[in-house]
């Protein structure tokens, strides 16, 4: 025989064991009725839903953008780019989150009218068969089509300012004749309203306001119901943008692709047309705009340019004017070639002073006239040289004469007096020639220091003058390169490009919703996910023991056998040569309670349940009928003395039990009764209720009385007070070899099971085994043998 830890290793394998999946569809079938329940309604609500859900299109196109980082165009606004000025860029990306706003989509929807949408009403088929949509005028009406163009009978068109101020969607429908009479019906501010009207009428009075019919050249054929419905533009805008799809082709392409899906194809091509023409639309303006503010900054310029450039001519004329210059160039070159003649006379007038001063003196320091003076010392006046001639001749005749005349003679007192009077002649004269060179120095040295201040202001005046002239050069410059870019404004403005192109036709790719196929498989899967989530939530809300994969999850004590539910209220069930299901799986639970029971001295078989209602006392009736079958002597103890009810299940008297034997009032020979129902089969009842049972299950004396019984019987089952309500069990978990734990399903919550659990790690129940009670055994898992080894049809 194998021990408790083998058995409990076995169990803990199976407990490790992969998932069964085919378990779990077992689990999930025995529900059938609720997916059969669940697909039926889904799949109705899928036939409602297509029967009344409006077809929606799908139109595509592809666009090219300029992009001056793509390659995708040149702009041709290029003023001031040069400059730095304009740095304007044609982006795809920025292009792209600009078509993705709603200001152009709110544009188009206004433009196209798109505000107000007509939606074709029609009565159901068996309304029109029976006439009730004629008797009934409130008979309800399904829509059919979104009607666009020349497919409305009516065309209603709201002013700007109704408009914008709109805050709630208008809805009202109209009634078309082919005779061309409408008929307006609605409800406003809960009143409603019926206004007739004919094709001739422009304006149709509402309660809400006025508004203005279209006339239609197409008639109808017959008469049609419309429902017309009018929305802020805003609003509509939004819609169309979610319902819009913008991609680049790729990564390095200026190629993007729109998609629109709309209830109307060519309400789809009208829009994506004028959608694409909108957005250049607003390019070519913005570009206009720039190119005016640019014409009107450069006029700016070139005004404010033509001012300073008056101003900085003004400057080199007063400039010149106070300089006295025309060319600074040819004066400079005037100045230097006086200054060298100035030089000139400057050298020749100090060297003429420096002979004259030096002569004078010489002249001075002469006493008497017997010495000549220097006749050819370089002074440049004649008249001086021919006195100094004439007096040194006078000298040299006076010499002459002096050899043959003594100084009385009168020649000789005359040719003195002529030397004496040319003397002084020579001498004023040599005076006045000094005085005249110092005159004519001091005019020189005025006019070299003038001509060398004057070259001397040549550079200060060049520079002055440059940068003057530098100026206005850059003046000049600038104000005709101003001139040019106005002139090429002017071109570019002949030259401006859309900021897009279409390079692929508008296409309508036909319906593409609500796809049949798809809704189909939609609601299919809804109809298996709604029943399947309901019966997890079931499984998550529900805090009972439901089956047996549920308690093993719970807990790693072994499970030794399942009690199938039974449909008689008898307590005795299980009977000789009796072989239905519950007898069967009673047999299993003897056979598995025998295979742990290794020895024959143990013999002692405790009953425990959490709660009362567990079936603890009728297996234990059952159990003990099942080992009695084997011929072997089986008794019964009943130990639950605070609500006994073996007795009453087994109709038999409970007067004289164990607890007047506990408390020394009845004998051992009076406590044992044999059982009518079988010969092997003998019983200790409870007895009457004590006031401390507690105390009376403490006593040794019980144990005696165990010990001696073992002699007596086979088996010894107890049947115990419920775990969860008393401790009894725990004291009595001394006398017993086996602890039986029944548990059963929908009645015992999972929170004993983790108790029970607990008390077993404890060590407060020893070799401890659940037996799983009332489980049903027609369900789908047990009838197909899920998880089980014995399911081989007797279920």
């Amino acid at each position: 025989m194998k021990n408790y830890s083998e058995v409990e290793e076995e169990y803990s394998m199976l407990a490790e064991k992969p998932i069964d999946v085919v378990g779990i569809l077992m689990k999930y079938l025995s529900y059938w009725k609720w997916f059969l329940i669940s697909i039926f309604a889904c799949i109705t609500i899928a036939a409602i839903y297509l029967f009344y859900a409006l077809p929606q299109f799908k139109v595509e196109t592809s666009i090219l953008f300029k992009d001056d980082r793509r390659g995708g165009g040149a702009s041709e606004m290029n003023v001031f780019k040069e400059m730095g000025i304009v740095t304007q860029k044609n982006n795809v990306d920025n292009e792209i989150e600009i078509l993705k706003k709603s200001l152009i989509v709110e544009s188009v929807v206004r433009k196209l009218g798109i505000y107000a949408s007509y939606t074709e009403i029609k009565p159901f088929k068996i309304a029109q068969i029976t006439g009730l949509d004629k008797f009934i005028p409130g008979f309800p009406k399904r829509k059919t089509r979104i009607l666009y163009g020349d497919e409305t009978p009516v065309l209603i068109n709201i002013p700007e300012n109704v408009l914008n101020n709109l805050e709630k969607n208008i809805v009202f429908d109209v009634m078309a004749e082919p005779t061309g009479n409408y008929e307006f019906s609605g409800s406003y501010n809960d009143k409603k309203y019926h206004i007739k009207a004919t094709s001739s009428d422009s304006v149709v009075i509402f309660p809400f306001g006025s508004l203005q019919m279209k006339e239609r050249k197409i008639k109808p054929a017959e008469s049609m119901s419309v429902r017309v419905e009018i929305q802020h533009p805003m609003n509509v805008a939004a819609r169309y943008l979610n319902s819009l799809k913008i991609e680049l082709t790729s990564k390095n392409s200026s190629v993007a692709n729109l998609a629109l899906t709309c209830p109307n194809g060519m309400l789809g091509r009208d829009f994506l047309k004028e959608y694409i023409d909108t957005y250049n639309e607003q390019g070519i303006r913005d570009q206009i705009e720039l190119a005016d503010k640019t014409s009107q900054l450069i006029d700016e310029h070139l005004s404010k340019l033509s001012d300073e450039l008056s101003s900085v001519e003004t400057q080199v004329q007063d400039f010149k004017q106070s300089q006295g210059l025309t060319d600074i160039s040819s004066q400079a070159d005037v100045y230097n070639a006086q200054m060298a003649n100035v030089g000139q006379m400057k050298t020749e007038v100090e060297t003429q002073y420096a002979i004259v001063s030096n002569l004078n003196s010489y002249v001075q320091g002469i006493s008497n006239h017997n010495q000549l003076i220097p006749a050819n010392s370089g002074i440049n006046s004649t008249a001086l040289t021919a006195q100094i001639n004439a007096y040194n001749d006078l000298v040299l005749e006076r010499n002459k004469l002096s050899r043959i005349a003594s100084g009385s003679n009168q020649s000789m007192i005359d040719l003195n007096n002529r030397i004496e009077s040319t003397f002084n002649s020579v001498k004023s004269g040599l005076q006045n020639e000094k005085n005249n060179l110092e005159i004519q120095q001091r005019d020189i040295s005025a006019m070299y220091y003038q001509n060398n201040a004057r070259i001397r202001a040549i550079p200060r005046q060049e520079r002055v003058y440059f940068d003057i002239k530098r100026q206005q050069n850059i003046k000049e410059e600038l104000f005709l390169y101003l001139l040019q870019k106005k002139e090429e404004k002017y071109m570019n403005m002949a030259s401006v490009e859309p900021n897009s192109k279409l390079v692929d036709n508008i296409r309508i790719l036909g319906e593409v919703s609500p796809n049949k196929k798809i809704v189909g498989l939609l609601f299919l899967a809804i109809g298996l996910i709604i029943p399947i989530a309901s019966i997890k939530i079931k499984d998550l809300l529900r805090y009972q023991i439901s089956n047996k994969e549920e308690l093993e999850a719970l807990t790693s004590v072994p499970v030794l056998g399942e009690i199938p539910q039974i449909s008689h209220t008898e307590h005795v069930v299980i009977k000789e040569n009796n072989n239905d299901n519950f007898s069967e799986m009673m047999r299993l639970l003897r056979a598995n309670l025998l295979f742990i029971i290794d020895s024959k001295e143990k013999k002692v078989i405790n009953m425990l349940s959490s709660i009362s209602g567990d079936g603890k006392t009728f297996i234990t009736i059952n159990m003990a009928m099942s080992l009695a079958l084997l011929d072997k002597k089986v008794l019964i103890i009943e130990l639950d003395i605070r609500k006994p009810r073996l007795s009453e299940y087994l109709g038999i008297d409970n007067k004289k039990g164990i607890t007047l034997y506990l408390s020394g009032n009845l004998n051992k020979e009076e406590l044992v009764k044999p059982l009518d129902i079988h010969p092997n089969l003998s019983v200790i009842t409870a007895g009457s209720i004590p006031p401390n049972p507690n105390e009376l299950l403490a006593k040794p004396l019980l144990d005696e009385l165990v010990s001696d019984l073992r002699n007596d019987f086979d088996y010894i089952i107890i049947d115990t007070a419920p775990v969860g309500v008393v401790s009894d069990s725990f004291l009595l978990n001394r006398l017993a070899d086996v602890n039986l734990y029944v548990v059963r399903t929908n009645h015992t919550p999972k929170k004993y099971i983790e108790e029970a659990e607990m008390y077993f790690k404890e060590n407060k129940l020893t070799r401890m085994y659940f037996v799983l009670n009332s489980v049903n055994m027609n369900a789908i898992a047990y009838r197909y043998g899920y998880g089980k080894k014995y399911g081989y049809g007797y279920a």
